[in-house]
């Protein structure tokens, strides 16, 4: 049977003519979300331009509908599109029906029962309302169609206050007008219906016109796509248990869902989904999936919600204890770039037992929080390490599946080791002293981080770190009392104010005490609350000056190196080299993944000929030439830093990219790197043969 063509009718003779059916409004749509003063307000206002003929009629929208017959008297017109002009709708002609039983005008109530609001001759209770409403606002809708307002408890309901709102108009206009005045020009009140039938592509549709209107996030088009093709009795079910379980595991924002999502498919893929195609990909995964059982995957996204609920907001108290610390800190640097990662540990160790262990996952946690941290710590670019994670979890996976290996030392050696030299590396002890010693730290919250970190440190003592804020021994602002105890000028002053040594913590009540006093005020404050263990070495000093904060900030800076060590795998390497006229190059040959690092003060005065070599090693080297990790030297270039040459083949070598990229020239490396021994090391047998 065809689907009828698109048609004009006025609203009351639209529902007249649906007598056996439900409108109902799907789980997948927005919630009812026009607000009294605006939407409603308008509705209003055009409904009332047609009570006293401004308007001749009035043109309220479009509503689309997915017609399911479910027997042969009853139908399911599930909205599309329409259903805030749709409720709105009935919640007046509830306003007008109780307004009849106010007058105890029992004949127009059984009129507009039987006509508009219910399918008075169908038995199934489950089908007897014209209206069934989104799960969350069923509730209160019901209490509205059976007068039980007494009961109502959520009275900011939308449907409530619009309830009330429209009779309240109502009452006003019936000074004026009868109510079949009213009914009248709600009649008056016209829409265009396009039904369609279960061979239209529904979803397609729903995405084709909500692009037109209020934008909707991936998370509302996901919940959509899974859900609609579902019956109405499997889209509650479905929704009540999965997908009210993500909101509550996740966040009931559908942006916080959104990017759930992108993490999800992130670690399913492992791939990096860009923010925009959060859906299409979410589609394409699973139209991958080869199953019948459409639960299964309502499952497997529950699972990793739980996950992630795990790592970013489950009740410490009820995580296993092994956890409890890593994750706590975890959770204060706030970032959600490692959250694919996370995800699929947290996935293995919730849902596959022994293949990660409580020892081996808080041990990669922690690591983790040292590179965030001290990459914070010296303000490294976080867009550099956005597509470090993916690749790690993909590496811990085939690890695991092939005889799981000693995963903490593959997790060291994959994020640290291999990104040695690159802009995504851990910053070594020297670079956390480069980068910090003279610099702002109080813009950064990874300063506050170390602070709360420090303090716990060995303290048995509780201490509330919610009551404390980051203090300035030496004022924010300068006062001629701190310039002349200090000697120094105001510029000299505020290159040191913001610096490491000079931060403290304190009570926010000790801090406005502090306020800008000279040291010695703010030293017996400290005195009197001497329970915090940062300030315990600063209530010997006597006085505060440039030299103590000097020396204060590197006995910071030693601690962050205690508390966030730099650690990498162990290696299995041999140092190589080639030397030959004009060139003298040394480097590790990496034996577990055949990478090559070749080590800085390493020259190659060969000038770099552009027609010899390959265009992606001249992009390399002006590369490297605008990262300074080489220099032009003499007639060709020197290393500054250390550089890592990856193969990018299994179970092979960059021998020969390293060889050719320092001789300027395409060789074979297992030809040109020697061993100790000044032997090929294409002639070693027992290196040649673990390569191809």
């Amino acid at each position: 049977m065809s689907t009828p063509a698109p048609m004009r009718t006025g609203l009351l003779e639209f529902l007249r003519n649906s007598s056996g059916c439900q409108f109902i409004i799907p789980v997948y749509q927005r919630n009812y979300t026009w607000d009294k003063n605006k939407e409603v307000k308008q509705f209003l206002y055009d409904l009332k331009n047609v009570l006293n003929n401004t308007y001749r009629n009035h043109f309220l929208g479009i509503m689309i509908y997915l017609d399911k017959p479910i027997n042969y008297a009853i139908r399911e017109y599930s909205v599309i599109d329409g259903q805030q002009r749709l409720t709105t709708t009935f919640l007046t002609l509830y306003a007008i029906r109780s307004l009849f039983k106010e007058r105890n005008d029992d004949n127009n109530i059984k009129k507009l029962d039987g006509q508009y609001l219910t399918n008075q001759f169908i038995d199934d209770k489950n089908y007897y309302l014209k209206l069934k409403p989104l799960i969350n606002d069923d509730d209160v809708y019901k209490k509205i169609v059976y007068g039980d307002f007494e009961n109502i408890t959520n009275l900011s309901s939308k449907v409530y206050e619009n309830y009330l709102y429209i009779k309240k108009v109502i009452v006003q206009w019936i000074k004026q007008y009868t109510l079949n005045d009213i009914l009248m020009a709600l009649n008056r009140l016209y829409i265009v219906c396009i039904p369609l039938d279960e061979n239209d592509n529904a979803q397609k549709i729903f995405e084709s016109i909500n692009a037109t209107g209020k934008k909707l996030t991936a998370s509302d088009l996901i919940r959509n796509f899974m859900l609609m093709n579902l019956s109405s009795d499997v889209q509650d079910e479905y929704y009540k248990n999965y997908w009210k379980s993500y909101e509550q595991l996740i966040s009931d924002n559908p942006n916080s869902l959104e990017s759930f999502f992108r993490f999800f498919i992130c670690a399913k893929e492992l791939t990096l989904i860009p923010k925009n195609s959060v859906y299409n990909s979410f589609v394409e995964w699973h139209q991958k999936v080869k199953t019948d059982n459409i639960e299964y995957i309502f499952k497997e996204i529950k699972k990793y919600a739980i996950a992630y609920n795990y790592i970013y907001s489950k009740d410490l108290n009820t995580v296993d204890k092994d956890l409890r610390l890593c994750i706590a800190e975890f959770r204060e640097i706030q970032s959600f770039m490692p959250a694919p990662l996370l995800m699929g540990l947290m996935y293995m160790y919730i849902f596959e037992k022994n293949k990660i262990s409580s020892k081996e996952l808080s041990e990669i946690i922690s690591i983790l929080c040292t590179y965030l941290q001290r990459r914070a710590l010296c303000n490294f670019d976080t867009s550099d390490i956005t597509k470090v994670f993916i690749p790690l979890l993909k590496t811990l996976l085939i690890e695991i599946k092939n005889g799981r290996a000693n995963i903490v030392e593959v997790f060291k050696r994959k994020l640290i080791n291999e990104n040695k030299g690159n802009s995504m590396h851990m910053p070594t002890d020297k670079e956390l002293e480069q980068n910090i010693l003279y610099t702002n730290m109080y813009v950064k919250s990874a300063t506050r981080i170390f602070f709360n970190k420090l303090e716990l440190k060995d303290n048995t003592a509780p201490v509330e770190l919610k009551d404390l804020s980051i203090e300035h021994l030496m004022p924010q602002k300068p006062n001629a009392q701190w310039l002349e105890a200090l000697g120094i000028n105001e510029d000299e002053y505020n290159d040191n104010v913001h610096r490491l040594g000079n931060l403290t913590l304190a009570s926010k009540i000790d801090n406005s005490k502090m306020s800008n006093n000279i040291w010695e005020y703010k030293n017996n404050i400290l005195k009197k609350t001497a329970h915090l263990r940062i300030n315990i070495p600063l209530l010997s000093i006597k006085k505060w000056n440039i030299e103590e904060i000097d020396k204060r900030t590197y006995v910071l800076i030693n601690e962050i190196k205690k508390l966030y060590p730099y650690v990498s795998a162990k290696e299995e390497k041999i140092l190589i080299h080639i030397n030959k006229n004009n060139i003298s190059v040394k480097a590790y040959f990496y034996l577990f993944d055949g990478s090559v690092e070749i080590l800085s003060d390493s020259y190659s005065n060969i000038p770099f000929n552009k027609s010899k070599i390959s265009l992606e090693y001249y992009s390399l080297y002006e590369q490297l030439l605008k990262d300074k990790i080489i220099e032009k030297h003499e007639e060709g270039f020197i290393f500054k830093q250390n550089y890592l040459f990856k193969s990018k083949l299994s179970n092979f070598t960059a021998l020969s990219p390293a060889a050719s990229f320092v001789l300027n020239n395409s060789r074979n490396g297992w030809d040109e790197w020697l061993n100790s021994k000044n032997i090929p090391l294409g002639n070693v047998k027992e290196i040649r043969s673990k390569f191809r």
